[in-house]
């Protein structure tokens, strides 16, 4: 590869860095879980098509998605409307997601055994699946 497009390369990487950079910073002074992780996991797929380890990155989505997980189900509890969850899972979700797909569990339960995000799950922009509020 000629040297005038490798700095061109790197130019556009460092461009891409900056502003994941910045989208990290913005999302985290508003506390926007979801915002970090959608970012984590761009990263973590950028990282992966470079050829490098991802690990890092694929956790730190994972945390801010159960932290945004977390948050939602403790809200629902504060409710003492909202008794049970079911979760939902997109057309396209891996094999992990679709098998949760439907299934209701009391608020207690989804928030002990921190069943979303799916750890394990496969698909590219990491587990979508969400809780649906079940109300009495």
């Amino acid at each position: 590869m000629k040297a005038d497009v490798k700095k061109h390369i790197g130019r556009q990487q460092d461009k891409k860095w900056k502003q994941y950079n910045e989208n990290l910073q913005k999302f985290s002074v508003s506390n926007d879980f979801i915002g970090l992780a959608s970012t984590y996991q761009e990263m973590a797929n950028f990282v992966k098509n470079e050829g490098k380890d991802n690990t890092h990155l694929l956790d730190l989505a994972y945390e801010m998605k159960l932290k945004f997980q977390t948050n939602l189900l403790n809200e629902y509890k504060k409710s003492n409307v909202v008794t049970e969850v079911e979760i939902i899972a997109t057309d396209n979700s891996c094999e992990a997601c679709m098998q949760l797909n439907g299934n209701i569990f009391p608020i207690n339960e989804a928030l002990l055994k921190k069943l979303l995000p799916v750890k394990n799950c496969s698909h590219k922009y990491g587990c979508r699946c969400v809780y649906v509020p079940i109300v009495d």
